[in-house]
């Protein structure tokens, strides 16, 4: 069976002050779906995550320019983020499943195999996908790690300022950095500046989706570039062409990239 919205379109992302004053008002309410594999046949899910452009009109293409809301050209030579704490959501039910919260992906968009999560939940009914985007506080402070959290990644600065959340690079003529390079290297785990953000999107139309036991899903969830550049913080390359350090800016290119996730379709088999 395919789940599809038809003609693709924005679906609001569910972030902010908001989210976590509905989210502690809610929490009481919610009941976690609890799995383990030996007991029952679960069902097996992929999430793939496509950068695009232009309200997901477009796939975005390394190399290929493209104008932000504020006529200003550039292309994208880098655009990787972190996800963790995973959740598949029952808002009827209050059910929620939460994949491990010590499992860190790298989504990076230079390397298509990372850009498929595979996860395994409880065959259930679902209308939202939820995660973390960032990584948490105590990971930023316990020093090197393995896996998608290694610094030879590339997304680790120093034990005193931790991880890259997210990091966009490319090139801009309106950039007055050497090489008309822009760099947006989004990191902060300390109150004040934490980046860190939850994400919490709906399934097409709001709809829920049977997860049938020993099953699988295609969860597709697009992540439009431009939203970097604009809502609710008007960020200029030639204004800021880069962000390297925690602080102000990053929170409002946090806050702007918040909302660069859609759920366009699911696909069960």
């Amino acid at each position: 069976m395919r789940v599809s919205p038809g003609p693709t379109r924005r679906i609001p992302v569910l972030t902010g002050v908001f989210l976590i004053l509905t989210g502690t008002l809610l929490s009481a309410c919610q009941r976690e779906l609890h799995f383990d594999p030996a007991d029952a046949p679960g069902h097996n899910i992929q999430l793939h995550f496509k950068a695009v452009v232009q309200d997901d009109t477009e796939d975005m293409v390394f190399g290929s320019s493209y104008t932000n809301a504020f006529n200003e050209s550039f292309q994208v030579d880098q655009f990787k983020f972190y996800v963790h704490a995973i959740q598949l959501i029952n808002t009827d039910s209050g059910k929620v499943f939460q994949v491990p919260v010590d499992q860190y992906y790298l989504v990076n968009f230079r390397d298509s195999a990372s850009c498929v999560l595979p996860i395994t939940v409880p065959s259930y009914k679902y209308n939202r996908l939820a995660f973390m985007l960032g990584v948490d506080s105590a990971r930023n402070v316990s020093g090197a790690q393995t896996g998608a959290l290694d610094p030879l990644n590339g997304m680790f600065w120093t034990w005193n300022t931790g991880y890259i959340m997210a990091k966009l690079e490319g090139q801009s003529p309106v950039s007055t950095a050497p090489g008309h390079a822009f760099e947006y290297h989004i990191g902060g785990f300390r109150q004040a500046d934490n980046v860190v953000r939850q994400i919490t999107l709906l399934f097409p139309y709001g709809d829920a989706v049977d997860m049938q036991p020993n099953g699988h899903s295609s969860i597709h969830i697009t992540a439009d570039v431009l939203a970097w550049f604009k809502n609710p913080h008007d960020i200029k390359i030639s204004t800021n062409p880069t962000c390297m350090t925690p602080g102000t800016l990053a929170m409002q290119i946090a806050e702007n990239y918040a909302k660069m996730f859609t759920v366009t379709s699911i696909h069960n088999e």
